[in-house]
């Protein structure tokens, strides 16, 4: 093979590896774009209603949240617009220093919208797994205090729920009708057998008759809660520490 036919095989190849390279760089530019967090849309509705947080609820098609500065800075959370009636009622009929024991999804809900203080407003770094998208949390709180929280529902002594409210300076509860769902979570948090207090029937949750012994069956039926309801709704109970 002569010196000029080497050069021509070595070109070849070189000319194979460069497009071998160019290639491969083209797919990992293309999937590093198509794997890219997609922007949010901006909201089809943003309603400033000010207040002492200085709320803003901004609302989607499929969702709605809520933002707002308290004495500990700017936090944000899924707002459930079922609850605003209720919300507008713990706005002004309960006392300004009220703390309210409620599951952490409602929350900021009722901190920031209702302006009274809460026990949890935020998941703990522990139960992450229960939130349906975790990248959206931007806050934790301690997971001390969700296992108090979700003990205080799950148990069947009343004496033990009061406890846990006074160790928070907690003065009113508030349970939402997806408790029943979401009480799956309160059993496991608080490190029990869900199965043992709920079962799926006639394609919905249900209480077992150890379930109904708990406290949070007892509040959404509003069944010898030990508490005084002190309003109510289709989505709402709000309860008072006597």
């Amino acid at each position: 093979m002569t010196l000029s036919s080497n050069k021509s095989a070595i070109t070849k190849v070189q000319g194979v590896i460069i497009a071998v390279i160019i290639a491969v760089a083209a797919i990992a530019v293309a999937t590093y774009y198509v794997t890219l967090p997609k922007p949010s849309p901006p909201p089809t509705s943003v309603e400033n209603l000010g207040g002492r947080y200085n709320v803003t609820i901004s609302s989607w098609e499929d969702h709605a949240e809520i933002a707002y500065v308290d004495e500990t800075g700017e936090h944000s959370g899924y707002f459930e617009v079922k609850m605003r009636n209720g919300l507008d009622w713990i706005r002004v009929e309960t006392p300004e220093n009220a703390t309210f024991l409620c599951w952490w999804d409602y929350g900021h809900m009722i901190k920031g919208y209702g302006e009274r203080n809460v026990v949890v407003r935020n998941p703990s770094k522990e139960i992450l797994e229960s939130v349906a998208n975790p990248s959206s949390v931007k806050e934790l709180d301690p997971h001390e205090k969700i296992l108090d929280v979700a003990t205080a529902f799950t148990t069947s002594n009343l004496t033990k729920m009061v406890q846990i409210m006074e160790k928070y300076g907690a003065t009113h509860i508030v349970v939402n009708s997806d408790d029943l769902v979401k009480a799956v979570w309160f059993y496991r948090t608080a490190g029990l057998n869900a199965t043992d207090y709920l079962r799926f029937q006639d394609s919905s949750w249900r209480f077992t008759d150890a379930g109904k012994q708990t406290m949070i069956s007892k509040l959404l039926e509003n069944r010898d809660t030990g508490f005084t309801l002190i309003y109510e709704d289709q989505e709402i109970k709000v309860y008072k520490l006597d």
